[in-house]
């Protein structure tokens, strides 16, 4: 048998649960996934009106936006 309220076993995270993953404030993460350009935002996956994200998503828009030195 599955337990549903165990976090782990859902591998999609709410947008608060997101923010937590990334460790930033939730209303940072809104401001990027709503007001920042779909390039850099990142990648939901929705459900009807749901939205949620993957582990997967999250570090592949954390390397996205990570500067190398030589950038800075």
């Amino acid at each position: 048998m599955i337990n549903l309220d165990n976090e782990k076993s859902n591998p999609l995270l709410s947008i608060a649960r997101a923010s937590k993953y990334l460790r930033i404030p939730l209303h940072t993460f809104k401001h990027y996934y709503y007001n920042v350009s779909n390039q850099t935002a990142p990648v939901a996956t929705k459900l009807g009106t749901r939205v949620f994200f993957t582990e997967e998503s999250l570090d592949n828009f954390v390397k996205s936006n990570t500067q190398s030195e030589n950038e800075a």
